[in-house]
């Protein structure tokens, strides 16, 4: 909660907390240390020449400075800490502080040392689950697996198209994808087993197209085509009114 908010108008919310701090900062004895006045009061020139001192391997290092223009969108390390200041102002403090605990951690690594990890004792010398030697390399189309084989199926959720699998119901996917595979396998042999035989192509006589406008009845209701001169009748049938509309003699 900021104190006194209510009487600062006319700024923006950084401004005004800013004013504020400042002003309560003041009212307070230099003697008693606040976290804010700590923090204003380090230097800031030690990260900023540690980092103006990278070479060209370390190139990537010089991207965060202590003049980082407005605008900038990539990340800032404890950039979200600092706030109630220009941006260059808040990205040189987040880049000191950030710094600050990369020369910590360079100054203590002697300090940190791995614990070893201890090897994990079998509970049995025998494998409890015993590998099964593929006879066909890991991969194969299930096409390809032989009648009978282990892994002949598709695994639940397989969205391809599989030949006669609409005949099978009531069992599991795997079970049903089994099964297919298996009578479209009983297909192709007796396909591939049949006699060859020489295909014949007859050619069916040529007869006249059926008549839609019969001299002797009319049409049945709900005929949607069209009707000649149909438009001009009226007061009959849909029957009587379309018998004879061309005008024909029986």
């Amino acid at each position: 909660r900021v104190a006194i908010t209510a009487g600062q108008i006319g700024g923006t919310y950084g401004e005004t907390t800013h004013n504020i701090m400042n002003t309560v900062e003041a009212a307070i004895p230099k003697d008693i240390p606040l976290p804010h006045r700590i923090i204003k009061e380090k230097p800031q020139l030690e990260a900023l020449k540690r980092r103006a001192s990278c070479t060209d391997d370390e190139w990537h290092k010089t991207k965060l400075t202590g003049t980082m223009v407005p605008g900038y969108t990539g990340y800032i390390p404890r950039g979200q800490q600092y706030f109630g200041q220009r941006y260059t102002s808040t990205c040189r403090s987040a880049i000191q502080n950030f710094e600050d605990d990369l020369l910590v951690k360079q100054n203590d690594e002697h300090k940190f040392r791995m614990i070893p990890r201890k090897p994990l004792v079998p509970l049995s010398q025998q494998e409890k689950y015993p590998q099964e030697i593929k006879d066909f390399p890991y991969g194969t189309s299930p096409y390809r697996l032989p009648v009978g084989h282990s892994d002949r199926y598709f695994i639940s959720g397989y969205t391809g198209f599989l030949p006669r699998a609409q005949e099978l119901i009531a069992r599991t996917y795997p079970e049903i994808s089994t099964g297919a595979l298996n009578l479209h396998k009983a297909d192709q042999d007796r396909v591939r087993g049949a006699p060859r035989q020489n295909i014949i192509i007859m050619n069916r006589a040529r007869t006249a197209p059926p008549k839609i406008y019969a001299s002797d009845s009319g049409l049945i209701p709900h005929y949607t085509g069209h009707v000649p001169t149909m438009k001009y009748k009226f007061g009959r049938t849909f029957g009587a009114t379309t018998q004879n509309v061309l005008n024909k003699s029986v």
